[in-house]
């Protein structure tokens, strides 16, 4: 398992926070070829964006993983420990159901985006298109974990 958790670190938080170190790059250098350079660089907020995406998905991701959703709890702290168990398993079931269908949807638009070119950056839109079916595929993972324990 500790295995496991050290590759969802890698890919999370390591690929998370090389999206926010590129999101920042291009942020800084807009700026400073803008303003300062008085030349504005034509790829940085394509870049920004992609990378912003990118970072967004993977953090549904980790935020699935370590349980740390926004969730309305008002309701569910008044039911018994016994019913909460029952409306958490089944909660994690829905969740897991709608996952698994939207695995294959991703996939097929990824499928069909990576043969497009991005305007600016010249890198194929499945770069992009990616992070969709790889965010869903591991929060899949981590629902289903989760389910498996809650039961």
């Amino acid at each position: 398992m500790k295995v496991l958790e050290t590759i969802f670190d890698i890919i999370e938080q390591g690929l998370g926070v090389c999206f926010v170190l590129l999101m920042f790059i291009s942020v800084l250098l807009q700026i400073f070829y803008r303003y300062v350079l008085q030349s504005p660089l034509t790829w940085t907020e394509e870049a920004a964006r992609y990378s912003f995406i990118w970072t967004v998905l993977l953090g549904a991701a980790f935020a699935v993983r370590r349980k740390e959703h926004v969730a309305m709890n008002i309701l569910f702290d008044r039911f018994p420990k016994s019913v909460q168990r029952y409306v958490t398993v089944m909660i994690n079931g829905i969740i897991l159901i709608s996952l698994i269908y939207l695995l294959p949807v991703s996939w097929s638009f990824f499928s069909f985006m990576k043969n497009i070119s991005a305007p600016t950056l010249n890198i194929s839109w499945g770069f992009l298109f990616f992070a969709a079916p790889l965010s869903i595929a591991l929060m899949t993972i981590h629902t289903f974990i989760r389910l498996v324990k809650d039961r």
